[in-house]
This record gives structure tokens, sequence and C-alpha cells, in this order.
């Protein structure tokens, strides 16, 4: 099954060209495709929304066409050359070992009511009309966020609504309309026409005699006098922020902070030079500065997103620092999170080792961090998240720091106010103000 890509190639190279560039790119975006599409699949059908059994179709299609790829690699690809190369089993794995045989996973099928019936899912919510009282999540003016509403049909047929704000400063993209399967909603601001502090109202769908109300909450200030980039919001949601980007990057004694491009999830991770060099008391240490806007005092939630290491030296320990403004920093134990494979940190091991230390316990508050979540961990993840709270004084801008403690911490990001109600994988997209 050679792609028109590869038939611009000369005939030897084709094979190649299939092995090593169309097969693995194919194949392993087919895979993801299949799990993204199953669980669209289980959502949608739990919301009642037909669309659910598109996404049944779509993964049928892709694990049909995975069949096809792989059959042309063990028993056409070379004239059989490669027989049985591409074996083993990769789709329906539920533990470490090779499942059996290829297993689709399992899939729903919504049946279509014999009349139309509208359906309502905002954006960030697992909720339907059906399920729970409705809501768009937090409007900041800092941010000027767009956030969708779909409306899903049901039943057979077609039906109208209306979506009508209960304030003229909501601005919705379609006031009226008719759905026939799937319609998405545009929701956004007006906040000139709005003064400081939060608000709140609501957007009534209307679909014959029922009515839909969706919360809208909206928080409007005065954006921060500063010439620096920063980080932040207005509204105490979260916020992520990359370690490449910092303001300032401010060398040791002996060691400094280098940026190591194409490590990690993101574009870049902060690593340490030399990796050979000695620990360090924050006060000899290098760090990292960034400017960040907390629009409240009290406590705040910081996550720190390091890179799996492990704990190569028991009896020194792995060890960051992190403080906020001139506060004197706290030292975090970065083994939080930690897969101990081979279970050496057990009691008897604890009892009788001068070096080894106790792992130290990770918030399972905060969904963030994968904490007791399916195939969540440090290494399904390659990231581990480190948990501490910051204590803030003043509302306005700050300067959070990191410093070196140990040499072997390589970060990837931060983030701030972590979400529960909205937990994510990445946590939230950054956002830079200039």
């Amino acid at each position: 099954m050679p792609s028109r890509y590869s038939r611009l190639l000369p005939a030897d190279w084709q094979d190649a060209y299939f092995q090593l560039v169309y097969y693995p790119t194919v194949a392993s975006a087919g895979i993801a495709n299949i799990y993204t599409a199953t669980t669209r699949n289980h959502l949608y059908a739990k919301q009642g929304r037909p669309l659910a059994n598109l996404y049944a179709k779509q993964a049928e299609e892709l694990f049909e066409k995975d069949k096809r790829l792989t059959c042309y690699y063990n028993d056409t690809l070379a004239n059989g050359k490669w027989k049985n190369m591409m074996s083993d089993i990769h789709i329906g794995y539920t533990q470490w070992s090779m499942p059996k045989q290829a297993l689709l996973p399992s899939l729903q099928q919504v049946t279509l009511q014999d009349t139309p019936s509208l359906g309502i899912c905002p954006e960030g919510c697992e909720a339907t009309d059906y399920t729970d009282k409705l809501a768009l999540p937090l409007f900041d003016a800092l941010l000027d966020q767009t956030y969708y509403i779909d409306l899903f049909n049901r039943g057979k047929g077609n039906i109208n609504f209306t979506a009508t704000p209960s304030q003229t400063w909501i601005k919705v993209s379609q006031p009226s309309g008719t759905v026939k399967t799937e319609t998405r909603l545009q929701v956004n601001i007006d906040w000139a026409a709005i003064g400081n502090g939060t608000h709140e109202a609501c957007l009534t769908i209307k679909s014959g005699e029922t009515n839909f109300p969706i919360g809208i909450r909206a928080v409007k200030g005065e954006a921060p006098d500063t010439k620096e980039a920063y980080f932040g919001n207005l509204s105490k949601t979260e916020f992520s922020i990359p370690a490449y980007l910092y303001n300032k990057n401010v060398p040791g004694k002996d060691a400094a902070w280098t940026e190591l491009p194409d490590l990690g999830r993101g574009y870049a991770c902060m690593g340490i030079s030399p990796v050979t060099a000695p620990s360090a008391q924050p006060e000899e240490a290098p760090y990292l500065e960034y400017q960040i806007l907390l629009p409240d005092t009290g406590t705040v939630s910081l996550c720190i997103g390091i890179l799996p290491t492990q704990d190569v030296y028991p009896e020194r320990g792995l060890r960051i620092a992190v403080a906020i403004d001139d506060e004197i920093p706290e030292v975090i134990d970065a083994r939080q999170g930690f897969v101990d494979t081979f279970g050496e940190y057990n009691p008897a091991n604890l009892a009788q080792s001068p070096n080894l230390k106790p792992l130290p316990k990770q918030d399972k508050t905060i969904k963030l961090t994968g904490s007791k979540q399916l195939r969540r961990n440090e290494v399904f993840d390659n990231l581990r998240m480190l948990t501490t709270k910051l204590h803030v004084k003043k509302a306005g801008m700050h300067r959070l720091k990191l410093y070196m403690i140990d040499p072997e911490i390589v970060l990837e990001q931060l983030v701030l106010y972590p979400d529960n109600r909205y937990p994510s994988y990445f946590g939230a997209p950054a956002v830079r103000h200039q």
C-alpha cells in the first residue's frame, strides 16, 4: 500500500520509504486516533449525543486500516522479505504485557429518538442539560477568551432554538437557528461594556417551551503596570509557565540553568550546566525568575513539572527550591510521585540503611498530578509533578524563583492555581502577556 509520495521516489527507494517514514508515521497516528475516537464515542454516548456513532465508525475504519498496513508490511513489502516483522500485537493493551489478540476497544451506539430533542454541552464540561446545571468557564478580561456551546439533536428531524443573553455585554455568535445534527455557538464578552469586578449573568437556550440557562461569569480589572513580560490572570484560575520562558536566568557559583531544546513535551526544558556541578544552598545556587500576576492574597498551589529523575545519590537527596519575591526559599524533595519500581523504599530497607530516606507524600488532592488515575504516573506522563504552596501577602506582580539545589533536576513547566474542576493533562495553555 505505497503512498502517492513514495511513487515519486526511485523504485529501489520505495520500500525503505515505507519502512522508515510512511509506516511509522501513519500507523502511530492511526493508533492515537483510534483511542481518541473511542474516548469521544464513550463521552458522547453518555450524553446521548448521536455524534458518538460517527466516532465509533471512525474507530472501526482506523482499526481496519491498521490491519491492512500490517498485512502489507508482513506479506507484500519487498515480496514478503519482512514476513512477521510487524506481528506483535499493538492494539488492545490493558496492562504492560502484550495482549493475546488485537481488539478494538468497546464502542457504543446511540439510537436516535423518534422526535427531535435538543441537547446542550458547554465547553469544558462532560455534563449536559440532562445531568447538571450548566455553566461556561470563567471569562477573564486579561485573557479575552471565547468559549463554545455545542447544541445537538438527539432525535430525527430538525429543531429550532434561540440563544438570549440576560445582559448586553454577552456576545453570542448565533442568536437563533435550526439544529439538524450539531451546531456550535461561540460566546465572548464585550469588555468595554462592563466595569471592573466580577459579573454574573446567564445565556438562555430555548427550544419549544423548554429553557436551558447557562451560567456566565466574567472578571475584569486593571492590567498590571509593567514593561516586563509576565504570566497570570485576574480570575485566580489555572495558568502555566513553560520553564524556558523566564525573565531572568541568574548563574550560581558553580553552575547555571541552560536551555535544552526539543526535550520534554513542549519546545524545551531547562537543565543544569555542568551536570557534574556540586549541590548548592540557595544563596549560591543558580535560579530562574518569572514575573507572575497573583490577583489576591492567601495560599496558592504550585505544581512544578520536572522530567523523571532517579534518586541517584540517596545520601545527599534530590532537591529543588522555590521562593516568591525575597522570601526564604523552600527546599522541595523532588522525589514526590517517584515510581519505586523495585520496592527499595520499604520499611525494612529504610530501617537498615543510613542513606535511604522515606519517599515524600504527593498532594493527591491536585488532579493535575495524575495521582491514582489510570495510566498516569511519571513513567506514562514522562513528567513528575512536584507540589507546594505559595503564601501571597500582597496582590499584584510577584517574582517566582526556582533554585537549583541538586544538579540532576530538569524543569519543564510550572502550573499555578491547578484547576480540579477542569483538570487537564498538559496544564492550561501558556499565555505570556507582553
